[in-house]
């Protein structure tokens, strides 16, 4: 196919300031710019680039480079230098942090579009892993604040990122504090339907959706603050409520997406 691209998985390179992992995309016949790749990233809608589109996104392009991480992989961990930033191109990333008791909690899962690995103090303050195949568009230290300053429309965008993020993690602890199990599992679901691509499926008409969920029960329960047997409780009275349906654990259809807003609210 004359746009397809694949990696060149044995062209790795050590990039000079920090030491990240870098792997170029080539088309099938010849050598392809990453900017053809960067205005074809199905990420690019919501993603730092988002304002940029022409020759602005060509050069941005070119001072990326991209890597791929296999399940399980760690894109790094917590207290380690933080040389490198990234941008979710697929796949899903789990951030957790471990207690001194030795429990988990996850603190937020990053898919296509999402910024990982800002920091203030120069260090990373969690774990980041990825869950399914995840590939990355990542920047070193140099490179990234160096962008900053070239583009105007990139610091508009990280701010906004930044923002929600902020505002994101205010509802996760009123989530974690104040809801019950029934409100954090429809909380939960319908943030998937909202940040999936699905989400302009759900309409007036026809009120469903589908998730795809491509951690397990127990990254569930840890983000939630739940147990694992409490989780699939749950999920099972939201099926008997007939508000989902169960394809697999990993294939959720909603069934009525209004009565799980209601839910999600506490309007129960």
């Amino acid at each position: 196919m004359e746009n397809s691209v694949k990696t060149l998985v044995d062209e790795e390179d050590h990039v000079a300031s920090g030491g990240c992992i870098s792997q170029q995309f080539f088309a099938s016949n010849s050598a392809q710019p990453k900017t053809n790749y960067c205005s074809q990233c199905g990420a690019h809608k919501t993603a730092l680039c988002s304002k940029l589109s022409g020759e602005d996104l060509q050069k941005f392009g070119e001072k990326s480079t991209h890597k791929n991480f296999q399940p399980g992989q760690m894109l790094f961990n917590d207290g380690d230098e933080a040389d490198c930033f990234f941008t979710v191109v697929s796949g899903e990333v789990r951030l957790s942090r471990m207690l001194d008791d030795g429990r988990r909690q996850i603190t937020g899962f990053k898919a296509a579009g999402d910024f990982v690995g800002l920091t203030s103090n120069g260090l990373y303050s969690a774990d980041a892993e990825a869950i399914n195949d995840v590939v990355v568009c990542q920047f070193t230290v140099p490179v990234f604040e160096k962008t900053l300053e070239d583009y105007a429309a990139v610091q508009s965008r990280l701010m906004e990122m930044m923002q929600k993020e902020i505002i994101d993690m205010q509802n996760h602890m009123l989530l974690l504090g104040r809801k019950t199990p029934v409100e954090k599992i429809a909380n939960f679901l319908v943030e998937r339907v909202q940040k999936s691509t699905v989400q302009s499926e759900v309409s007036e008409n026809n009120n469903t959706a589908e998730v795809f969920l491509p951690m397990s029960r127990t990254d569930i329960a840890d983000f939630l603050g739940l147990t694992i047997e409490t989780v699939s409780r749950t999920i099972t009275k939201l099926r008997k409520l007939d508000v989902i349906e169960l394809k697999s654990f990993q294939h959720i259809v909603i069934l009525d997406f209004a009565e799980l807003q209601f839910l999600a609210d506490g309007d129960n």
